[in-house]
């Protein structure tokens, strides 16, 4: 079973290399060669989605597997964390190649030979890197794939000297956070080049208290570059980010940070030692936690204040990456504490952390995508020269208010779910304080996740307000405004289905994270995740997990926001009302132009100065 598995796994990498070599051959037809890349890459993520449910939901369970390259070997691991990375990555991968036919139409004067040549190797090298097990060989061959290769699209706009810039500097960062990853592993006691994690992990039961630290600071500053903590993904993600096409912009934000992410699980849920000893389980849980509510709170402040649309969502894609990293510091302090309550508050963590990985890979994306449509049809970027767009462009519209809606957190969209799982998660330890001697600090980052999914939903009254509902896109457009082609509008519409289904029936990425989970050997809270659940409610896989109460929610709210408007509509019927049209009273003024058109710089003006501080002011 195992060898069946890895033979689909290296024979997804095969197509996708297959893929790189057949962009030169057929890049002078610029669609053809769109066509070619989405079926190769289609290809490859139908098989890696089979090694994913493979090791979800088979009996086989984590599969091991070592490749010699040379004199040194490689070890592999699909279990089912990284199972759940995979499959991301493939439904990911494919959206992108299908809007990726159409939407390069919008650079013609750029061929299309280095694109459709690195794409491929850009997700080949994400595929690789949540399935290699060491720091050495296997890890630094995924990693170069995947940052060169996306550091060649990044760039893609090379003629634009700031454009070039950037991407540099997107370069010598990520060089960077793979030299911390790989020098970190040399601070183990009795470290071998080429180990697995596991034997990573058993070597620092014997490695000093210095060297340990120095082992896990390493690899909190590593993978926190790549995954935009702050202050480090300031440093570059916004840039990198906002200057990519867009659906490279998608696999930057939806994915690829996300494999720093998954460095921090994997390091801080994984491999700390077990009992007392050098590693301190709640030291750094905090550490983490801290690390991830500043993040979450600058980062989504910093987005608020952007005029240029993608400079806006990469702002927020470092908020939202925080949401991740403080509930899995959350999980390392709860985990460590002993406390069986606790405990179980961690797997809730723990699952709030992966259920928010999933939620944000497809909002996000969503998000991405549809700036590019933006940028397709009206040719700027710019909020205070858009306007109008739900009625040019109703489709993506829609699928916009959706991804708006899903990444605010409100209910019953997909962000609500698993932030209230993060949030229920800190506050609820709050609640066995006095107890269980649980810091109170772990309330006050769940306050603040609470309070930044307000300044959230502030970012995207602004994002979809001034591109769909405010006018004025039609006064500076070059030609006529139009909704993008069905080869763009397909992948969109299709991963907003995915967001509401997440939002709708949350027990879905509930029951896969706690799958797993279960599926992933070596993790710290194994033994809370087989304990009875005393008082608290039942949930998916037997597990008691407080948090998940919530989850039912998004339905019932549906159910009386429904029941709310139906007797709104009956009570004005009922007495009589008519519908009334008018054209929009403007104080006087006989059209709208862009003397009394409300600009960017005026949307929540006095809570932005309250935010001063936090930096980040637009385009910047």
């Amino acid at each position: 079973m195992n060898a069946d598995l890895f033979a689909r796994l290296f024979a997804a990498f095969g197509l996708l290399a297959a893929a790189a070599a057949a962009a030169p051959l057929v890049a002078r037809k610029r669609r053809a060669a769109g066509a070619v890349a989405l079926a190769l890459v289609s290809g490859a993520a139908a098989l890696l989605l089979s090694v994913s449910a493979e090791a979800l939901f088979g009996p086989a369970g984590p599969a091991l597997r070592t490749v010699a390259l040379g004199p040194v070997a490689v070890p592999f691991l699909v279990d089912g964390v990284s199972a759940v990375f995979l499959a991301v990555i493939a439904l990911m991968a494919v959206a992108s190649a299908l809007y990726s036919i159409r939407y390069m139409d919008h650079y013609p004067e750029y061929g299309l030979g280095g694109y459709y040549l690195c794409y491929p190797l850009f997700v080949l090298g994400m595929a690789a890197l949540v399935t290699v097990d060491d720091l050495a060989l296997g890890f630094s061959l995924a990693w170069q794939v995947m940052t060169v290769a996306s550091f060649f699209l990044v760039r893609f706009e090379r003629r634009k000297a700031e454009n070039r810039r950037s991407a540099a500097k997107y370069l010598v960062l990520m060089e960077a956070a793979w030299v911390l990853v790989v020098a970190a592993a040399f601070l183990v006691d009795g470290y071998r080049f080429g180990q697995p994690l596991a034997e990573i992990a058993s070597g620092l039961r014997a490695t000093g208290a210095l060297p340990s630290a120095a082992f896990f600071g390493l690899l909190l500053v590593g993978f926190g570059l790549k995954a935009g903590v702050w202050p480090l993904g300031q440093l570059w993600l916004p840039d990198a980010h906002s200057i990519a096409p867009s659906p490279v912009s998608a696999l930057l934000s939806g994915v690829m940070i996300k494999t720093g992410v998954y460095g921090l699980l994997r390091t801080f849920l994984f491999m700390p030692p077990a009992g007392e000893g050098a590693f301190d389980g709640r030291a750094w849980g905090l550490v983490v936690a801290a690390v991830g509510a500043v993040t979450l709170l600058v980062g989504t402040v910093q987005s608020m204040k952007q005029s240029d649309a993608k400079r806006l969502l990469a702002y927020s894609s470092i908020g939202q990456v925080g949401y991740i990293v403080l509930a899995t510091g959350a999980a390392l302090y709860l985990g460590t504490t002993g406390a069986p309550a606790l405990r179980l508050l961690a797997v809730a963590a723990a699952v709030g952390a992966l259920f928010h990985f999933l939620n944000h890979a497809v909002f996000k994306g969503l998000l991405f995508l549809t700036s590019g449509s933006i940028l397709y049809a009206t040719g700027t970027k710019d909020l205070n020269r858009l306007g109008g767009l739900i009625r040019l462009m109703p489709v993506s519209a829609a699928v916009a208010g959706v991804a708006s809606l899903s990444i605010s957190g409100m209910p019953p969209f997909s962000g609500f779910s698993s932030k209230w799982t993060i949030v229920a998660s800190n506050v609820l330890a709050g609640g066995s304080f006095a107890a269980h001697k649980a810091t109170v600090a772990l309330v006050l980052f769940g306050v603040v996740a609470l309070f930044t999914s307000v300044v959230t939903l502030a970012c995207y009254v602004k994002f979809f307000g001034m591109a769909f509902t405010s006018s004025g896109a039609e006064r500076h457009a070059p030609g006529p405004i139009r909704e993008v082609p069905g080869s763009m509008l397909a992948p969109k519409i299709a991963l907003a289905a995915v967001a509401l289904a997440q939002g709708l029936f949350p027990a879905l990425s509930v029951g896969l994270a706690l799958a797993a989970l279960g599926r992933s050997e070596g993790f710290l809270l194994a033994g809370a995740m087989t304990a009875p659940s005393g008082p608290f409610a039942a949930s998916a896989l037997g597990v008691g997990l407080p948090a998940f109460g919530a989850a039912a929610a998004p339905l019932v709210v549906l159910l009386l926001v429904g029941s709310a408007l139906a007797l709104g509509a009956l009570l004005r019927r009922a007495g009589g009302a008519k519908r009334v049209e008018a054209p929009t009273w403007l104080c006087g003024y006989q059209e709208l132009n862009e003397a009394n058109r409300y600009a960017d710089r005026g949307m929540f003006a006095a809570l932005r100065g309250l935010f001063k501080f936090a930096g980040g002011k637009s385009g910047k």
